[in-house]
């Protein structure tokens, strides 16, 4: 599967940074965008404290924030970067459910998406303990788009047209 170049070029100018991160024990969400120039924007959420997110809370966050950037195309693709313990089937469907403790992260996943209608999940196996990781061939899987949802085409009718 190939996948728009800015997508590539996103996935490699941030996925040695979210593995660094991984090697140091931090195993915190992280987020990129890249604009129309080509210019990658790393985005994290820091709290004061007080307040604890959930990695699905922290994802749902970028997601939104990222959606109204796209809708102003501001952006032209994202990554959201997690980790995980794998594929889950257990509900019926597939799905790669956020790690809720370290001793689950197994799979390091990746939510990217592109304005010109690329949305994949990347899947990274992993094994061993930071800082001693090692990291398997990743792997792209479709999923459905959550921030470039594409207009249906026929949705605003003019004015004057019939119906």
């Amino acid at each position: 599967m190939a996948l728009h170049p800015q997508l590539d070029e996103l996935i490699h100018r941030v996925l040695p940074v979210v593995q660094d991160f991984h090697h140091k024990g931090m195993f915190s969400p992280h987020a990129a965008t890249i604009d129309a120039a080509g210019a990658v924007a790393g985005h994290a959420l820091t709290t004061d404290g007080s307040t604890q997110l959930s990695v699905t809370q922290a994802i749902e966050h970028f997601e939104q924030k990222f959606s109204r950037h796209a809708s102003h195309s501001v952006i032209q693709g994202t990554g959201i970067f997690y980790h995980s313990p794998g594929i889950d089937t257990s509900g019926g469907s597939v799905s790669l459910p956020p790690a809720s403790m370290t001793d689950e992260c197994r799979t390091l996943v990746a939510l990217l998406e592109h304005a010109s209608g690329d949305s994949v999940y990347l899947l990274i196996p992993y094994s061993g303990q930071p800082p001693e990781v090692e990291y398997a061939v990743g792997k792209l899987i479709e999923k459905p788009a959550k921030i470039f949802v594409l207009k249906q085409s026929g949705e605003s009718k003019p004015w004057w047209k019939l119906l």
